[in-house]
């Protein structure tokens, strides 16, 4: 999960409270980690018990992460203009009601528009996660600060899937898939009542202006390529639905003709143009679209297929993930000194790498696999994973300006969601096309889904090699390391 890093190297005075309050946005920040973690291993049995079509799968996934993604940059801006200790209150609550939605959930419609208010909270609530950290702390302790929120994120990304697999296959309290949005309840009401008392307020001493027309116009453009890949099966690919794909880029064209007039009026465009043209920013913004695209495509596919297909656990399907969490914690710790040595080889040895492993994993599983057979080509995809996504953001920002600093974090860390939007769809899309008439059970039903997945998985794989050509087109080297997200 990414985050907004400041906008500004504004003076900060070491507010007394600055521990304390630190572990009140942790708990936050892990709480929205552990929920984008828990979900896939979830799918397979609310798509049972509520009676889920594909496409609503889907939308469960790709409607969080789409609204989270959109949403990014104008809840960052809000966070900057009225208080970040407001806005972060706001999120808060409102993710903690919307996981109570969603756990309450009676049907998949109400779960899908229960998730997309999820993403429009979390985006509300986690861009003002680092920022404040930024705000509060020293430079001297900003190490430290930042160390534990990167703790925090691989914990949430190791024990997610398992703990989601205990909460679904063992059946907390009766509660099923359900636990797995209601174990936010008491985290989100901890954070609250604790960021009231020992989080102090901040805000940014020249904020943006909103761009709320910006904002509409973006989210249109991909509602109108998004709704048709995820519907269009079930629907039976109406016209409309192909003129509104064509529609889209039109729509595309409108904001950023609309941003040029904003960014001469005020400088406040939603993403602003003048971005896109200092090196490596325009590329690096692409590659991590595609990035997380391809990724987290291939995650959702894999885990409906062992789940569904292969008759795997809940457990067993967490259990599956672990050392692809182990392969990128331990690429990340050595990313400092390897992006230093190789520049931007290191994201096309890491796509590469990924390719590799996404490969091994599909000529590996069969439907005598076991979880732990798919570790060894698991754990070469993590190591590839850590190889490009936190250095991704290193290189694509290295030429940034210090004053466009917020923005451009901003801009990859929506480009990333928006992605993971987009690979929900597109890899779906390849994957559900060979199910259609598949039989219920037995060998034809697994093997159906065998060949289900092996299809989406060469295009994952082949996503990662275009990645890894992409990447020679960021800045060749680095002049220091520093993370704007992630």
């Amino acid at each position: 999960m990414t985050t907004s890093a400041p906008a500004s190297s504004e003076a900060v005075t070491a507010d007394p409270r600055r521990w304390s309050a630190l572990f009140v946005l942790l708990a936050a920040a892990f709480m929205d980690l552990l929920d984008a973690t828990v979900v896939n291993i979830a799918l397979p049995t609310i798509r049972v018990e509520l009676g889920a079509s594909y496409a609503a799968i889907q939308w469960i996934t790709a409607g969080y992460t789409l609204a989270f993604g959109l949403g990014l940059i104008t809840g960052g801006r809000m966070g900057d203009r009225f208080g970040r200790k407001r806005i972060f209150l706001i999120g808060t609550a409102a993710f903690t009601l919307a996981s109570l939605l969603c756990g309450i959930a009676s049907t998949a419609a109400v779960l899908v528009v229960a998730r997309l208010l999820q993403g429009l909270a979390a985006a509300l609530m986690v861009p003002q996660i680092m920022a404040t950290v930024y705000a509060i702390f020293p430079p001297a302790e900003r190490g430290g600060a930042t160390g534990a929120y990167g703790a925090a994120t691989g914990l949430a990304t190791v024990a997610g899937p398992v703990v989601a697999g205990l909460l679904v296959q063992y059946d907390l309290f009766g509660l099923g898939w359900r636990a797995v949005f209601l174990i936010n309840l008491p985290i989100g009401v901890i954070a609250f009542v604790a960021a009231l008392k020992l989080v102090p307020e901040n805000r940014s001493e020249h904020p943006l202006r909103m761009d709320l027309i910006g904002a509409l116009l973006v989210t249109l453009g991909m509602v109108l390529v998004l709704y048709p890949l995820v519907q269009g099966n079930e629907a039976g690919w109406p016209s409309w639905m192909f003129v509104a794909m064509a529609a889209s880029p039109v729509v595309m064209l409108v904001y950023a003709l609309h941003a040029r007039a904003k960014d001469r009026r005020d400088g406040s465009a939603l993403v602003p143009l003048r971005l896109f043209g200092q090196p490596g920013f325009a590329a690096g913004t692409v590659l991590l679209f595609l990035f997380d695209a391809t990724m987290i495509g291939f995650t959702l596919v894999l885990t409906l297929s062992l789940q569904i297909g292969l008759g795997f656990s809940p457990v067993s399907s967490g259990l599956v993930f672990i050392p692809w969490a182990i392969g990128s914690g331990i690429m990340a710790g050595m990313a400092d000194k390897l992006i230093a040595k190789l520049g931007r080889h290191l994201l096309s040895i890491g796509a590469v790498v990924m390719a590799a492993g996404i490969v091994w994993t599909a000529l590996t599983v069969t439907p005598d696999s076991s979880w732990y057979s798919l570790w060894p080509s698991l754990f070469v995809t993590g190591l590839g994973l850590g190889g490009v996504i936190g250095p991704a953001f290193t290189v694509a920002g290295s030429g940034v300006r210090p004053s466009d600093a917020g923005a451009a974090s901003g801009t990859l860390s929506a480009a990333t969601q928006v992605g993971a939007a987009a690979g929900t769809a597109l890899l779906s899309v390849v994957f559900f096309n060979l199910l259609v008439g598949a039989p219920a059970e037995g060998p034809e039903h697994a093997e159906t889904f065998l060949a289900a997945f092996r299809n989406a998985s060469w295009y994952a794989a082949g996503g990662m090699l275009l990645i890894a050509l992409l990447s020679q087109a960021l800045p060749r080297r680095v002049a220091g390391y520093h993370t704007m997200a992630h």
